[in-house]
């Protein structure tokens, strides 16, 4: 509800600014630009990205260590059975 009576006002604030004289594309790119309600979708794709290539530098390290800790626990398991 709140999106769309921003959308409103921002229409009726580009109809203002047409009479004004001011471009109406330079104004709606402004508002795009300045409107914040994606930051947060923004941040999450940008520390997955940073995440999956930090897996992919680290691949073969990863994969060492993780197949040194199950076969710890297989060891171990195998030990109390």
């Amino acid at each position: 509800m709140k999106t769309m009576q921003k959308m409103l006002t921002k229409n009726v604030e580009i109809q203002k600014e047409t009479e004004d004289g001011r471009n109406p594309v330079y104004s709606e790119m402004e508002y795009l630009f300045m409107d914040e309600e994606g930051v947060g979708v923004i941040e999450i794709v940008l520390i997955l990205v940073v995440l999956i290539g930090l897996v992919a530098v680290f691949k073969k390290q990863i994969n060492e260590l993780l197949t040194k800790i199950f076969g710890t626990i297989t060891t171990m398991s195998d030990d109390i059975l």
